[in-house]
Formats: C-alpha cells, structure tokens, sequence
C-alpha cells in the first residue's frame, strides 16, 4: 500500500535526475499545485505533472478510478493529455502496490523518456570514439566496399580541426547522419578548396573522393556526387580545376549530375536537398537520388 502523493512524489524523484541532464524542467504552477515542492496538478480524478524542455514536452496522467499511470508525449506545450501521444502505460494500485512497484514503473519512464528525449551530451565528446574505417587492401580486395562512416573519417583525416564535429554529428544521432555532416563541413570545405587552396591541397581532396567512389557503396557515391560534387554548380573554373585530378571511372556521373542540377529541372532537386525530412532511424531505402538524376540506373554512369 502506498498514498498517491508519496508514489507521484518518487516518481517525480526519479524523473527530476532525467531532466537534470537532458535539460527538461517541471512545470511549476503554484497556484495548481496539490504542495509547494511537488508538482503535481490535479483536476477531478486525474493527477499530472508536466515537463517540458527542447526536445518536447511530457505529462505523467494518474487516473485514480482505473489506476492507470500514463505517459504521454506531446511537441506543443499547450496540447491537452487527452490529444496526447502515449508511450508507456502501468496499472497504478495504491491499495495493492507498494514502493517497489512504484520504483519499477518510475524506472520504465526514464528508460522511456532515454529513447525519446535524451540531449546529446556535448561533455563527454573527448570519449567518443569513431567508428572502424574500411581499409584500402579491404576495399581493394573485395572483401568490404567503402561506407560513409570511411568517408567522414578520411575528410577529418586531411582536416582534424573537424574531428570534434564528426564526433557530435555521432553524438546527436546515436549514428553517423552522413549527410547532414557533408553539408555542413565537407561541402562548404570543397569549395573553399577549390576556390582558394594549392594544387597539393586541391589533388590530396579529391584523389581521396576518386578512392571512395570507385570503391565505394551506393550510398557514398550518392554522398559524393550528389551531396558535395553537385555543389560545383557547373561553375567552369570548379569543374576545371576538379577535371585535373577526378578519375575517368567519376568524372562522367560528376559533369553530368552538375549539368542536371544547374538546369531548371534540377531546381526541385536543390529545393529538396534543402529541405530534409526530419530525421528518422535507417529503413529500407528507395531509389536514390543520383538513381533519379541519371535517369533510373547504374549501370550507365561511365556512359552519360
């Protein structure tokens, strides 16, 4: 047996550690409170507490008829319980459980909420260790193909003083969201390359990018072609300067995929590079993008 108050009260105990270091915060509204430390609402049969933070906003809903302990998820913080996602639900007997069962269920909530609204921990970057690269014999041997994780590894392999942001895009993701990283540091780093580097700089970049994509996975090439290559925007000094070092196997998809994305059909392509869906984990892929701009297919790169 427990009171309702003492369970909500170790309930808002064990969540108050969560929001401590993913930067959430109660909802304090005195004049609702059933005490001045616990923030806990009630209305009728429902008691609830509230979170909210950047990451979006919680509500723990205590029906004490049915005795169910819910809790919901919401992105707007004036959106009722009732409109409210739920993500987890206990059965909350006060006459019946005791302080275990309570622990249990205040436990589920945190690994819950870990899931849901975890704040990347900018702290502990200097732990992070990256991911394995796919090495030259095994790419050349056949045993592997070169992945984007290899990608980003290389590009802070030439330039370190990017190491820390491939080990936050890690950090932000629980993965390694390749393109989001390529568009905030490998793009704008090409061009910069291309516009002001020396030719030792310019030929180490892109005898690396050759490397990748002649030995690479769809999706690097994808990365390589699509995401930062197409970034020339067909500019003839780019393209000239790139044309001096880009390998036979590459510079075909390269020239062709800039003369697409400078065209006016490649406006929507741009616009939809721009526009990301919001981030969700892997599924399985449809036709890539550099699929579409060569025309469905493959096995006619070298030949456009």
């Amino acid at each position: 047996m427990i009171e309702i108050t003492e369970a909500l009260s170790q309930i808002h105990k064990t969540l108050e550690d969560f929001c401590n270091v993913n930067e959430m915060t109660f909802r304090y509204d005195k004049s609702k409170m059933l005490s001045k430390d616990l923030p806990v609402e009630q209305s009728g049969k429902f008691y609830y507490m509230y979170m909210d933070g950047e990451t979006g906003h919680v509500i723990v809903e205590y029906d004490s008829e049915s005795g169910k302990i819910k809790l919901l998820a919401a992105e707007d913080e004036n959106t009722s319980p009732a409109d409210c996602q739920q993500l987890s639900l206990w059965l909350l007997d006060t006459s019946v459980h005791d302080e275990k069962d309570v622990r249990s269920i205040a436990n589920d909530f945190v690994e819950t909420l870990e899931q849901n609204y975890a704040k990347a921990k900018v702290k502990d970057i200097s732990k992070v260790k990256l991911p394995s690269s796919v090495s030259k014999n095994q790419a050349k041997s056949g045993v592997a193909s070169y992945d984007a994780q290899t990608l980003g590894n290389r590009f802070v392999m030439i330039y370190p003083e990017y190491k820390d942001d491939l080990k936050q895009n890690l950090l932000d993701y629980g993965e390694f969201l390749a393109i989001d990283f390529s568009e905030k540091y490998i793009v704008p780093k090409t061009l910069e390359v291309l516009e002001n580097g020396t030719e030792k700089e310019q030929k180490k970049l892109f005898m690396m990018f050759n490397d990748i994509y002649e030995d690479g996975l769809n999706e690097v090439q994808d990365l390589i072609a699509v995401v930062i290559l197409s970034r020339m925007d067909n500019n003839e000094k780019y393209l000239e300067i790139a044309d001096k070092y880009m390998s036979d196997y590459m510079k075909p998809t390269i020239h062709h995929i800039n003369k697409v994305m400078a065209s006016p059909a490649g406006k929507k392509y741009r616009e939809k590079m721009a526009n990301p869906p919001a981030y969700k984990p892997k599924k399985k892929q449809n036709q890539s993008l550099m699929m579409k701009l060569m025309g469905g297919g493959r096995n006619d790169l070298t030949n456009q």
